[in-house]
């Protein structure tokens, strides 16, 4: 017999995580920060079908309920995770004194002092990369980019009277922004998300005739995101001050020697020498190392690998 509220239940496997954005090194800690970019930071499977720089992906949405594949909230994270959540009336946060979840009036305080902001989380299809089938997921913080795309589920739902299961074109497009600080006012770039149509009024009103096939999507992944920026791509001269001190002020002995590196670089070419290869999840690892643990880390695993391609040689890892 089926398990009650469990064997009932269906999910899409989860592909991957498209950013928006890149890490860049600060000139005096030598610290990482995120930093926006004009284009989705795509895996390579991904960029195999789009470029290396795609500024428009074709996308589906495989259930109609936006608030499953677009969840929006005001989200509060400390100590690596996700501390506190509201949807702008009511907020849910943990109560560190009493060991539990407990109730607040959203917003509060935290927002002004930018240790809040909203985030949306996009879940979608990619339904041209035959090779990964499941959800990819975008994290944004981007209030411009909340309401667009959020306008854009409307019109075309006022088109066809649905959205599950149409090929829609997801785009970077930029913008400009205005902020008032003291007496100037100040102009920025940012690069916002849009929905457009991927094909005719007719074509998709045709297409719109055809039942949707309905599956679920995975709970979206709510670990601290890596990529999210200043709302609109701006940061006041107070927040660039904090972000810089803080930066200096990190551990900064603990990074990797070129001895690493080389190491690193010669076992990988060893691994290959011996036919073996790394998964795109492995690949996004050694992409982003930082400290030299991570290197040492990433070293005795790819010797662990060599030693199961070639155990014959007597090749241990240290």
């Amino acid at each position: 017999m089926p398990i009650e509220g469990l064997s009932n239940r269906r999910r899409l496997p989860r592909a991957g995580t498209i950013r928006l954005g890149i890490k860049k090194t600060h000139e005096t800690s030598k610290k990482e920060y995120p930093c926006e970019v004009d284009y989705f930071v795509c895996p390579h499977l991904v960029q195999m079908k789009y470029g290396p720089e795609p500024k428009e992906l074709v996308i589906m949405f495989p259930v109609e309920d936006e608030l499953i594949f677009f969840p929006q909230f005001y989200n509060c994270y400390g100590k690596g995770i996700l501390l506190c959540r509201g949807d702008g009336i009511d907020g849910t946060f943990w109560n560190f004194e009493k060991g539990d979840f407990d109730q607040r009036k959203c917003p509060c305080e935290k927002l002004e002092k930018n240790e809040c902001r909203p985030v949306g989380r996009l879940q979608f299809l990619l339904p041209e990369i035959k090779e990964a089938v499941g959800v990819w997921q975008i994290n944004t913080s981007s209030k411009n980019s909340i309401i667009d795309i959020n306008s854009s589920i409307d019109f075309v739902r006022g088109i066809i009277g649905r959205v599950a299961m149409i090929p829609l074109v997801l785009k970077r497009e930029p913008i400009e922004t205005h902020r008032i600080e003291g007496k100037d006012i100040k102009t920025g770039k940012h690069y916002t998300m849009k929905i457009s149509l991927g094909m005719s009024l007719v074509d998709l009103q045709r297409l719109g005739q055809i039942p949707p096939t309905r599956v679920l999507l995975p709970a979206p992944d709510e670990a601290v995101p890596e990529d999210l920026f200043p709302p609109n791509g701006h940061a006041t001269d107070e927040e660039k001050a904090e972000i810089e001190e803080a930066e200096i002020q990190e551990d900064n002995e603990d990074l990797p020697t070129d001895e690493l590196k080389d190491e690193l670089s010669d076992t990988l070419r060893m691994l290959r020498d011996f036919g073996g290869q790394l998964t795109e999840k492995e690949e996004e690892r050694l992409d982003v190392l930082t400290t030299a643990a991570d290197y040492r880390k990433a070293i005795d695993y790819l010797k662990k690998k060599v030693n199961k391609l070639q155990p014959a040689l007597g090749f241990e890892s240290k």
